[in-house]
């Protein structure tokens, strides 16, 4: 059973068996949070979840109404809350014109009261007057919201009512990469799986038998997507392997050039999830050359392909430490700054060697 309902699932063994116990007993939960890193497929697994429950044999069988409706997103026992349906939500009030960079990003960074108590005028279907109803073709509505963290207080709030004592017909997956982000009050109404990296060599399977890559460059990505599927997925992408290696240069000082880094960070800033795929690989980079240069470890490495630039560099600790901090920082408030591009190429300048 297990295979069954998880089988577009990398790694996740206990959490598979876990949910699958669950699952065979029927005393399910009616609420999860699952914790983890970015990009490691909680929400894919939420969604896996929901496909049993669903299907319409019981048995996620991948191929009934119910299973092509769940794959198309339009079943009616199945509501989520994710980005894409906060920008559906945005577009539907007529705001497709929004300049991406600042009010657009703004808008749908946060999971605001109307997902919650609903918006009739702003048609926004929301999570307490859904919970009320009964499922539509099926015994259970699956509920799930991604990045729940994102909650403004007013929304968490209203939304912690509803999951203290929601009808019994209603189950909730709760998603999230910044636990301590999320209320203590909602926390403790649910179940806690944490989800860990997915191993390396099962990265690298996966790019190998699923995406025909070959195995040099399945290797070097299983490396540097750190565990997380989502950001080996970004990796594949040969511009971002080219705008990686660009930034890697410049910091390590094979390239000197201010043209370049304008270039770089326009590139990196076009989006948050592009800013913090490249961060990491920043704050990686530096943890790479901390073990090579002052432990004299090269074995355990992230970026295998910058070792040689590494070995032939540079540089002292204190500049290490100085540039992680600024990177750190970074990472802590760029979410919150509309003009990225410029703070990308400010920390660029700083940490360029």
């Amino acid at each position: 059973m297990v295979q069954g309902v998880f089988r577009d699932i990398i790694g996740h063994e206990k959490q598979k068996a876990l949910i699958s116990a669950f699952l065979e007993t029927e005393r399910i939960p009616h609420a999860f949070l699952f914790s983890g890193q970015d990009g490691i497929g909680k929400k894919t697994f939420a969604i896996s979840i929901a496909r049993k429950i669903l299907c319409q044999t019981n048995e996620d069988c991948g191929f009934c109404k119910s299973c092509m409706k769940v794959k198309r997103s339009t079943h009616p026992d199945l509501f989520v809350i994710d980005k894409a349906y906060m920008e559906w939500a945005l577009d539907i009030q007529g705001k497709k014109g929004l300049k991406e960079g600042i009010d657009r990003t703004k808008e749908i960074s946060s999971i605001s009261i109307d997902f919650i108590r609903g918006n009739e005028e702003k048609k926004i279907k929301g999570i307490n007057e859904e919970v009320i109803r009964p499922p539509h073709e099926g015994k259970k509505r699956i509920i799930i919201i991604d990045n729940v963290e994102n909650m403004t207080n007013d929304a968490a709030n209203a939304f912690l009512k509803t999951l203290e004592e929601p009808p019994d017909y209603n189950l909730f997956f709760l998603v999230t990469s910044r636990e301590n982000e999320v209320p203590a009050t909602i926390k403790s109404r649910c179940v806690r799986i944490l989800f860990n990296p997915v191993p390396q060599e099962l990265l690298k399977k996966y790019f190998i038998n699923t995406w025909g890559i070959e195995e040099k460059r399945a290797d070097l990505i299983s490396w540097i997507s750190q565990g997380s599927i989502g950001c080996g997925m970004f990796w594949l992408e040969d511009r971002n392997l080219e705008i990686r290696r660009l930034l890697g240069e410049l910091v390590l000082g094979k390239k000197r050039s201010f043209v370049l880094i304008t270039l770089v960070s326009e590139y990196i800033s076009k989006g948050i999830r592009d800013c913090s795929i490249f961060i990491s690989f920043l704050l990686s980079l530096f943890r790479d050359m901390y073990m090579i240069k002052e432990i004299g470890m090269n074995y355990d490495v992230i970026n295998r392909d910058f070792v040689e630039l590494i070995e032939d560099s540079v540089y002292d600790s204190e500049w290490i430490e100085q540039s992680i901090k600024k990177i750190q920082e970074t990472a802590r408030i760029i979410k919150y700054n509309i003009n990225r591009w410029l703070m990308i190429e400010n920390l660029l300048y700083n940490i360029m060697r």
